[in-house]
């Protein structure tokens, strides 16, 4: 595999995992019984078993909505962690210029 696709394919690839796992959960919701979304939060535990039976990911459109919002949502936060962690030095003091004698 070339040098740059890996560069940028490697790092991504858990996010394929994510949005499986999100089509899945889109799919135990949207066979879930219950007209609102309180029913049908607790019909899922019931759809949730059939839905991760099989390992294709739903091919509906809610399901792939559901994948790909929450693919993107956690790629975010991670984003905003790495943008926002501190350069600290292990072992060496904040500002570790010498005290003059």
């Amino acid at each position: 595999m070339n040098a740059k696709i890996k560069k940028y394919v490697v790092p991504n690839l858990p996010y394929l995992f994510i949005f499986w796992f999100f089509c899945k959960l889109g799919e135990a919701y949207r066979l879930a019984a219950g007209a609102d979304f309180g029913a049908k939060l607790i019909g899922m535990m019931k759809t949730i078993g059939p839905a991760f039976g099989t390992i294709a990911p739903g091919l509906a459109g809610f399901d792939l909505l559901v994948g790909l919002v929450g693919a993107v949502a956690l790629r975010l936060v991670v984003y905003n962690k790495v943008k926002n962690a501190k350069k600290f030095r292990k072992d060496v003091e904040y500002g570790s210029a010498r005290w003059s004698a």
